[in-house]
Parts: structure tokens; sequence; C-alpha cells
């Protein structure tokens, strides 16, 4: 977990949320940083007690912090964090592909979602996968999961294997955006199939001739 990529998330946002799950014995508890659109655990690194301590630990100056918004929370368990499970496994829960296309939308990078059951697809802004983006690289067991809110929302978390790295909403595209889309998913259909599959080697050959 990369703390820079969570504190440029922060400041970007000019919000963050700290959460603390109490578990059992009321006295042992995980610590959950949140910005407006995604949630990760800070397992591993040094538990914050207050605002200073968290922005010390983001490394984010005094000055850069009064800027940020910041929240706390005390959520029952790990099945309500802003209505989203962080448990390791969630009955319901449908692996997703990334796929090979990417999509530039409002200055940011989409990474689709696509649930190969289900057909659909969503969008997560890729700036979002960024504190996780050095340990998925390295391993080979990283995937996301699409799981449900109970509100009916849909939300993707990212493991390592088995274990969650961290949680992502998806964005939210306006009408003119889906339109767009789907006129292109159109043309594409439309686009003749020796359009796509031209071999450039081939045209090539024919020049040097």
């Amino acid at each position: 977990m990369k703390l820079a990529a969570i504190a440029k998330l922060i400041k970007a946002d000019g919000y963050c949320k700290l959460y603390k799950v109490f578990y059992d014995d009321c006295r042992t508890y995980d610590l959950y940083i949140g910005t407006k659109t995604a949630i990760f655990p800070l397992t591993g690194f040094p538990k914050a007690q207050n605002e200073s301590e968290l922005a010390t630990l983001l490394g984010i100056s005094k000055k850069e912090w009064a800027d940020i918004e910041f929240d706390n929370d005390c959520p029952d368990d790990l099945h309500h964090i802003e209505g989203m499970d962080l448990d390791d496994t969630e009955d319901g829960e449908m692996d997703c592909v990334t796929g090979r296309i990417g999509i530039r939308y409002c200055g940011c990078e989409l990474v689709p979602m696509i649930e190969p059951v289900s057909g659909t697809v969503g969008f997560v802004d890729a700036k979002q996968i960024m504190p996780v983006a050095d340990e998925i690289r390295k391993s080979g067991y990283f995937k996301y999961c699409a799981r449900k809110m109970a509100s009916g929302g849909r939300y993707y978390v990212i493991k390592d294997g088995m274990v969650v790295r961290g949680a992502v909403l998806p964005v939210k595209l306006e009408p003119l955006a889906k339109s767009g889309l789907r006129e292109l998913a159109d043309m594409v259909k439309k686009t003749r199939d020796v359009a796509d599959v031209e071999d450039l080697s081939e045209q090539e050959n024919k020049n040097d001739a």
C-alpha cells in the first residue's frame, strides 16, 4: 500500500475519513482510510490516533491539511463501512475482468469492470487504484469483485488472493456519455471486418515492390 498515493487522492478530493473498526473484545481494532470514492485498510502501518498523527503518517503538511475536510467514524463492523462490506468474502460477489480497452472521460482514465456472468460493465477511475498499483504488478493473484450495497448500489473490492486490499465506487457516467458509448459500440459492429484486420506489413511489402 502506497501512502503517498492515498495522500494524493485525499488532497485532490479535499476530503479524508478515518474508520476505526473494533472487534469482539472491544479492545483490538483496525484502521481504514477513506476518500470520497475509495476505502483502504491501513494494515501494517502505525495506528494514528488523531488528525495530526494521520497527517504526519500520510506526509501531508499542516498547511495542506488545513484545506482538507476530515471526519472519523467507528462502524459496527466490516460489513457496515459506508454501506460497503470490506470483509474478505461476501455471498453473491462476482469476479470481474478489466478487458483491454480503457476510456478517457472528463480528464479521467476509466478502467472497465466487466462482469462476464451478468454481461454488465461499470467503470472505475484508474487513480483510485494507484495506492495498490505496485502490489498488483508484483502479485499474480490480484482480482476485482463486484458487490452490492443494501441500497442496491454497486461497488468493487480489490483482492490479493482472498484478502481485500481496498474498495472503490464506480464512476457515474452522464446520460450523454452513455449514449456516446452506445453509438460507438454500434459503429464498431457496423465497421467492415477488413478494416479491423488489415495487415500493415502486407501494405509495406506492396509499397516496397
